[in-house]
């Protein structure tokens, strides 16, 4: 009878584990996307000069969104010019907490050196 119920519960834990395993997991794919929309990010910017509401547009359909830190007053990066930003995309994890958190991949960009 001890061990039946030392299965049990060991069971329980067991399956905790591997919840907060799956955490870990689409944590880390999360931020995987989030660089990888990063690289197109940046490069959108540097050609275009600016963070265009199709690019916004574009992030929002795959629940990212886009944080300037300075933008310029006209609108237009110049030539040359560092553009720092960040995405943000919430996670609802499975147990690791009752609130969704963001996950956040910040980068910088110099403007127009792909030209």
């Amino acid at each position: 009878m001890g061990s039946k119920l030392g299965l049990i519960l060991s069971l329980g834990i067991i399956f905790i584990a591997l919840l907060f395993g799956a955490d870990l997991f689409m944590i880390q794919i999360n931020y995987t996307d989030l660089d990888a929309m990063s690289t197109y990010v940046s490069y959108k910017i540097s050609k275009e000069r600016e963070v265009s509401e199709y690019l916004k547009d574009t992030l929002e359909e795959k629940n990212i969104y886009i944080i300037e830190d300075n933008p310029p007053e006209s609108g237009q990066y110049a030539e040359g010019e560092s553009c720092t930003y960040s995405l943000k995309r919430s996670y609802s994890p499975l147990v690791m907490g009752n609130k969704a958190f963001e996950i956040t991949v910040t980068r910088t960009v110099i403007v127009a050196i792909y030209n």
